[in-house]
């Protein structure tokens, strides 16, 4: 049954390559049977979707025609809102209390996991562990630095992958279940040493196991290099690529990185409610929008279109795999830019040019007589450009004052006056020309004890009504 298995990932694999590279008509065709498929199901199963799209046909609908959605509308409707009938929210929750039901399936069928709430309400995610089937394969088809063929198939019955996955802690989040429920078709290609941040012995084990590919988030990566730069950690020297999840890599960490570990690190985009949204484009530093399997929908305030190489204030996501708990243009407030032209590596995929972290992050500064929200991108491109600067995090306890710390790479010397000139050129620019900035150099920046992520901006300020 494994070799079967196998062999359905390593066809499956092949064909996701070739639609890749398919006309963009061909994708969207693909796009739309999958759409219809996913509203039909909805409206026959879901008790309350039935309700939602009562006026709906699934048999001529496009996305235009589907109204949005949001985390606290699937929450509050939770057991109406799943397609099946023996998933409830109070037992979901009892499964979480105890720790030794991580790895088990709920009721031997379903994989749940649920979001940190660091954005508010935490989300209860339901998914089939064939979800994860395509989450592995996408990756390995379209997310991989060396490209996918008959011959790299077969060579990995052999030569399997030796995958690190190292998450802040060990626990029921959507980013640790892609690896805890790796289907067993899978696992005669890769390799996979699940690790946390916690993990007294976390550099050892990595030493021991020598990995040839690398996912982690960008907190844990700087961990990582200072432990190279430090000398305590060797990671073997056999490492193929390294994958961003989840946080933000600066580019002059990025390029520092790329040389400390003989390895490009490239980005992926996703989160709990697609895991598989994007895989990294190699020719660009992008990443590829896998638009035969979801629908991501950049818009304004008002859920209008927003033109490529213009800046969103959210995204709408649309899950074409997951027909258990449907997600169809499901708003995140995620702030992304779609490139203007199409790849140049061949790829027809929608090619995502930046994400700008998330619309929730917001400072203030009074404008006009008025407190009013401002973007810490402002801040952030001009921290991009210094050169010797790992990670930063800029604190606001009060309007028109940021404290901006900065972290140096490896043993450079950072010039907090050089910084903040180029801050305040930036602010001013944007017409931010009263606020006061002062920098200061941390010796480290990391994520909290408590195993939540890194968080870049802390903002203390009471917004306005």
């Amino acid at each position: 049954m494994a070799l079967i298995g196998s062999l359905r990932f390593g066809a499956r694999a092949l064909a996701l390559k070739a639609m890749s590279s398919a006309s963009q008509e061909t994708i969207e065709r693909r796009q739309q049977i999958r759409l219809r498929r996913l509203v039909r199901n909805a409206k026959q199963s879901s008790p309350y979707l039935a309700e939602k799209y009562a006026d709906i046909d699934p048999e001529t609908v496009t996305l235009a025609d589907l109204p949005t959605s949001n985390k606290g509308e699937v929450m509050e409707n939770f057991d109406r809102w799943l397609t099946v009938g023996d998933v409830k929210r109070d037992e979901v929750e009892k499964f979480f209390e105890d720790e030794s039901n991580l790895g088990k399936l709920f009721l031997d069928k379903y994989v749940v996991s649920h979001t940190s709430g660091s954005t508010g309400q935490s989300l209860l995610l339901v998914k089939s562990p064939d979800d994860f089937e395509l989450n592995f394969a996408l990756q390995a088809a379209r997310g991989h630095a060396a490209s996918l063929d008959l011959k790299e198939i077969v060579t990995r019955f052999t030569e399997r992958v030796r995958l690190a996955a190292v998450t802040l802690k060990p626990g029921f989040y959507p980013s640790g279940t892609a690896f805890t429920y790796m289907p067993a078709g899978v696992r005669n290609f890769i390799d996979v040493k699940q690790l946390s941040l916690t993990d007294d012995d976390l550099f050892a084990q990595l030493a021991e196991f020598k990995p040839t590919h690398l996912t982690t988030y960008a907190s844990i990566l700087h961990q990582l290099a200072r432990g190279i730069e430090a000398g305590e950690l060797d990671l073997g020297g056999e490492l193929e690529q390294v994958v961003n999840i989840s946080e933000k890599l600066m580019s002059e960490p990025r390029k520092h990185y790329e040389k400390l570990f003989g390895a490009p690190v490239l980005d992926d985009y996703g989160m709990g409610e697609c895991l598989f949204l994007t895989c990294a484009c190699m020719t660009t530093g992008g990443m590829h929008v896998n638009a035969d399997w979801a629908i991501l929908e950049v818009v304004d305030d008002d859920y209008q279109p927003v033109a490529p190489g213009e800046r969103g204030t959210k995204v709408l996501l649309t899950n074409l795999a997951n027909h258990i708990q449907p997600f169809i243009r499901y708003e995140v407030n995620d702030i992304v830019v779609m490139a203007t032209e199409p790849c140049e590596c061949g790829v027809s995929l929608p090619l995502i040019a930046e994400i700008e972290g998330r619309s929730s992050d917001i400072l203030y500064a009074i404008r006009d007589g008025e407190l009013k929200p401002f973007h810490p991108a402002v801040v952030e491109t001009a921290l991009g450009g210094v050169s010797s600067v790992r990670e930063y995090q800029i604190q606001q306890d009060v309007p028109e004052k940021l404290v901006v710390r900065v972290e140096p790479i490896e043993s450079a010397s950072i010039n907090t006056d050089e910084v903040r000139e180029a801050i305040l050129a930036t602010l001013r620019e944007d017409g931010l020309d009263s606020i006061e900035v002062t920098v200061e150099v941390a010796d480290k920046l990391v994520p909290d004890d408590d195993g939540s992520k890194f968080k870049r901006i802390v903002t203390n300020v009471e917004p306005p009504s």
